[in-house]
């Protein structure tokens, strides 16, 4: 019985560790300096008390097992906590044959930035609407344009820094 609880043991430390740390490398890529360095060190420490233990005794196969699920799981589990966290802005794209008026101006009822510019397409004129938005409020950026124009072309690109703008006091970030 404890070969199996020292191998959840190890299981849970590698979840709890590859978790952390893959939120600490997405907090790295976004500029974080302070918490990606806090969650790389929570990582690191967990770490070496999961290796220490399989290590230890390297004829255990549970170990070794526990080790390497709780990696998988770990990656799986921090990729969901970064996407609950959804911290940082996006730049939303749309570009729209009729209604980038109409999709430009729902925005802004919805208190959001956007900015329009006019191109041209293959075959006629087309409304570019952009806006920098928080990446809680991507899904409700999205769905105001799908209300106004389904056919519009989204792009959802992740906006590194972003130093000025129009930020409506009530709009969740």
């Amino acid at each position: 019985m404890d070969v199996f609880l020292g191998a959840l043991l190890i299981f849970a430390l590698r979840v709890l560790g590859i978790a952390v740390s893959t939120v600490a490398t997405l907090m790295t890529v976004q500029g974080r300096k302070l918490p990606a360095v806090a969650a790389g060190f929570i990582s690191a420490l967990v770490y070496v008390i999961a290796i220490g233990k399989v290590v230890a005794n390297l004829s255990n196969v549970w170990n070794i097992l526990a080790y390497c699920g709780g990696f998988a799981v770990g990656t799986l589990i921090g990729m969901a906590w970064e996407q609950r966290l959804a911290l940082g802005y996006t730049e939303v794209r749309f570009i729209s044959t009729e209604k980038g008026y109409g999709l430009a101006e729902a925005l802004r009822q919805a208190g959001f930035g956007v900015t329009e510019l006019y191109g041209r397409g293959r075959e006629s004129t087309v409304g570019i609407v952009e806006a920098i938005v928080p990446r809680k409020n991507v899904e409700t950026v999205l769905g105001i344009a799908k209300s106004v124009d389904e056919n519009a072309i989204v792009t959802v690109t992740e906006a590194r820094t972003v130093r000025r703008g129009y930020w409506e006091p009530n709009v969740r970030r």
